[in-house]
């Protein structure tokens, strides 16, 4: 492995990527992070132990995939760039590699099989996303260390009243403890994307907040309601034909003038179970 480029050096990625034929694509959201220092972060915030099977998303050229396959029982990487795919399995043979998009795979399956960690650089353009759909698999990880945009670090990790504070802080928040590990400028990636971003750790509540037969119901009532986050919840709950709003705002723990951007995960949780 001596001979292999280092991934952490910008002059030998740059060599790499050129000898593979590979420019970045943004609309993947390829931007190697090639700083030592916050990939250690990332793979130390996972907490591995060394009968744990651990999943990583986009792993791009493998320089977080090398620190955590030391770490782990077994590690199964999801990608879907051909070029990356083809150079993964010329440098790592100790991995089992997903062709696909993380999108497509059945990721509650995957975490059924007896995944208990995630560990990954993620895609910026489906971030969000792939952080709720893990949340509501039914064999939800218990651990995961993300790198995502200091944008959405800070809407994942918001407490109730905190302007940043929304869908997927709650959605995340029903089933995780969201927090904020350590901000990375840009200089850490290769190419250096135009946004900060953030190393961050959600680990899984041991009892979710929402229970499975009420979660639908929660989510489309917290959807619906943050599309008017600085309306009263009265006059949104009014609008959509509930009644008597007072009498269900009081059993919940609600004033009719809080706005939806102040009312925490677990008052959310109550009004669902008195609407249901």
């Amino acid at each position: 492995m001596s001979e292999e480029p280092r991934l952490t050096s910008p002059k030998e990625v740059r060599a790499l990527l050129e000898t593979l034929g590979h420019r970045p694509n943004k609309g993947l959201g390829q931007n190697y992070l090639i700083d030592a220092n916050i990939l250690d972060i990332i793979a130390n915030t996972a907490d591995i132990q060394p009968d744990e099977n651990v999943l990583e998303i986009g792993p791009g050229l493998g320089a977080l995939t090398e620190r955590i396959i030391p770490k782990a029982k077994s590690v199964t990487c999801i990608e879907k760039d051909p070029t990356m795919v083809k150079y993964l399995k010329s440098r790592f043979s100790d991995f089992t590699l997903i062709e696909s998009d993380a999108l497509d795979v059945d990721l509650d399956a995957l975490f059924a099989g007896g995944i208990a960690k995630v560990a990954a650089n993620l895609p910026y353009s489906v971030a969000s996303r792939l952080m709720v759909d893990i949340s509501e698999c039914g064999h939800r990880p218990e651990l995961m260390s993300l790198t995502i945009q200091k944008e959405v670090a800070d809407r994942l990790c918001a407490p109730a009243g905190d302007k940043h504070y929304g869908l997927l802080s709650v959605l995340t928040g029903v089933f995780y403890v969201n927090k904020l590990v350590k901000k990375i400028s840009p200089t850490c990636f290769l190419p250096p994307p135009k946004v900060w971003s953030a190393v961050v750790r959600m680990e899984r509540r041991d009892v979710p907040i929402v229970g499975n037969d009420e979660y639908p119901m929660f989510k489309q009532l917290v959807k619906s309601c943050f599309t008017q986050r600085r309306k009263q919840i009265g006059t949104i709950l009014k609008k959509r034909g509930i009644s008597p709003v007072d009498d269900i705002l009081f059993d919940a723990g609600i004033d009719h003038a809080e706005r939806p951007e102040r009312i925490e995960i677990e008052r959310w949780a109550e009004l669902a179970r008195v609407l249901s």
